[in-house]
């Protein structure tokens, strides 16, 4: 849609969907010089009209919309914060009351719609069709099980164990591998209202730009029957915000080093779509139990970056058995350009991090090595000033932002 239609539709100026545009309230496409307006700008757009009714300023907006642009307020913990918000400005309008009566009402029931919001709590353990393909990732052959409880055909606590030695804990339908980091090694998680502090509108912007190529592109992708899985969510994660749209023949696996992002994860995707066939994995270092050659599709999203800053390895390769022929890999990676004073920065914070994490080439010079090859890319942007989160980086540097498909080449 072009930008006089929409304006026309929203009865707004030209130029007030182009401030909008440059404060990073909208995020349309842009093809050559033309912007066109998407579906999430007509979305963001009316979310926006409301919060204007509600006297809400564009800095007060901003900052919601950032919330929203991560949380998608599917859970109770986002509606509490979005009541506090709500209630501290109907605070402001009361002094008014009489000239404000209309948007005090408007509060009210926005208020009321919030907290009448029911939040089922389903607890679906491990979906038994996935028992076929638990491995020992040491010996790579089945894993028995035992001492098992299942509730409505899912696993709910039991044990996974190898004549080897490996062995693996199911709690609350959880999977729990060893060798966890005994402390995490960020203060919070990527759905925590603190780690969304600690990132600046610019950079949400780009993370919600990824999100945008990420769904794009899984959309051309046939997952039918396929495995799909995505690692350390607790950095970032893409797939529970559109689990709406899954393919239901698929399998889906998360894995990340926090419990309780798990279970935010767990319960967001079972609000939106209980049907789905999901596994929970609780892993630090990546040697999921899962069966060679058995991931059809890899969600990188950031896991490089975060993987490689904590560990000296690449992270395909640690999973490079699970991949087979035919895998895929979607994928988002942050770089600096090789010259820059942030990458001095990574050895001393981070002194576990491979030598040449957020490197431009370090992606797919990697890839490669590892038997896939990037065959679509596309910059999508960078950020000067990223947030304190990004605890190594030097303000006014460009952070790049990087999404690419990759296919096996083996």
């Amino acid at each position: 849609m072009k930008i006089g239609k929409f304006a026309k539709i929203f009865d707004v100026s030209i130029d007030t969907v182009r401030y909008y545009i440059e404060l990073g309230l909208l995020l349309p496409d842009k093809k050559n010089t033309q912007y066109q307006m998407n579906q999430s700008s007509h979305d963001d757009m009316t979310f926006i009209a409301k919060l204007k009714k509600l006297h809400f300023s564009l800095l007060e907006i901003q900052q919601i919309l950032s919330y929203k642009r991560v949380t998608n307020f599917m859970d109770q913990e986002d509606l509490v914060y979005f009541n506090t918000l709500l209630i501290d400005k109907k605070d402001q309008l009361i002094q008014k009351k009489d000239e404000l009566s209309k948007a005090i009402q408007l509060i009210d029931k926005s208020i009321h719609t919030k907290n009448s919001a029911s939040e089922k709590e389903y607890l679906k353990g491990v979906p038994l069709t996935f028992v076929n393909i638990l491995y020992c990732p040491k010996c790579h052959i089945p894993l028995e099980m035992k001492d098992v409880s299942i509730i409505n055909n899912s696993i709910q606590k039991g044990y996974l164990t190898c004549t080897c030695d490996y062995e693996a804990v199911i709690e609350e339908g959880i999977i729990i591998t060893a060798n966890l980091y005994e402390i995490s090694p960020y203060p919070s998680y990527f759905y925590d209202i603190q780690t969304i502090k600690e990132m600046n509108h610019g950079m949400i912007n780009l993370f919600e730009k990824s999100n945008f190529w990420f769904q794009k592109t899984l959309q051309n992708i046939d997952l039918k029957n396929k495995l799909i899985v995505e690692t350390n969510i607790d950095a970032f994660v893409t797939l529970p915000k559109y689990s709406d749209n899954f393919d239901l023949s698929a399998s889906y696996v998360f894995s990340g080093y926090s419990l309780e992002m798990l279970k935010k994860v767990r319960k967001r995707i079972e609000c939106i779509n209980p049907l789905l066939n999901v596994l929970y994995i609780l892993n630090s270092d990546l040697n999921l139990p899962l069966k060679p050659l058995s991931i059809d599709v890899f969600v990188d999203s950031f896991t490089t970056n975060d993987f490689s800053l904590l560990n000296p390895q690449f992270p395909i390769s640690i999973l490079k058995d699970r991949f087979n022929s035919d895998s895929i890999i979607v994928g988002g990676y942050s770089y600096y350009e090789s010259s820059s004073n942030s990458l001095k920065n990574i050895s001393s914070i981070y002194p576990d991090s491979h030598q040449h994490i957020l490197y431009p080439n370090y992606i797919e010079e990697n890839l490669l090595v590892n038997g896939f090859q990037i065959t679509q890319s596309d910059n999508i942007g960078y950020c000067t000033d990223p947030g304190s989160f990004f605890d190594y980086h030097v303000k006014d540097e460009k952070f790049h932002m990087l999404m690419y498909l990759g296919r096996s080449v083996m």
